[in-house]
């Protein structure tokens, strides 16, 4: 199963912060236990950003550590991450 948000995020690339659109999936990965995400922002980063990028990612409330990887020729710039999203995880109910 793979959970999915797209929407508003802020994107903080060496201090600098901006206010982007990203659409980000994650699983929980069975052979590390960890849970990974990964995704794509949308809008423009700070001018002279060089990738791979350390980034924080923020949405809500909630922050989570990032890398901006590349940017693919679909536009955009592609971000990884690993241990506990930036984005609220559904709630399941155990029976």
């Amino acid at each position: 199963m793979s959970d999915l948000y797209d929407g508003p995020a802020t994107v903080s690339v060496r201090g600098v912060e901006r206010t982007v659109r990203v659409q980000l999936c994650g699983r929980l990965d069975p052979i590390d236990g960890r849970y990974h995400w990964q995704g794509t922002v949308y809008d423009a980063l700070p001018e002279g950003t060089k990738l791979p990028q350390p980034a924080t990612l923020s949405v809500g409330g909630s922050s989570a550590d990032a890398r901006i990887t590349e940017r693919p020729p679909q536009g955009g710039y592609s971000v990884t991450g690993v241990g506990s999203p930036p984005f609220p995880l559904p709630e399941f109910a155990l029976t």
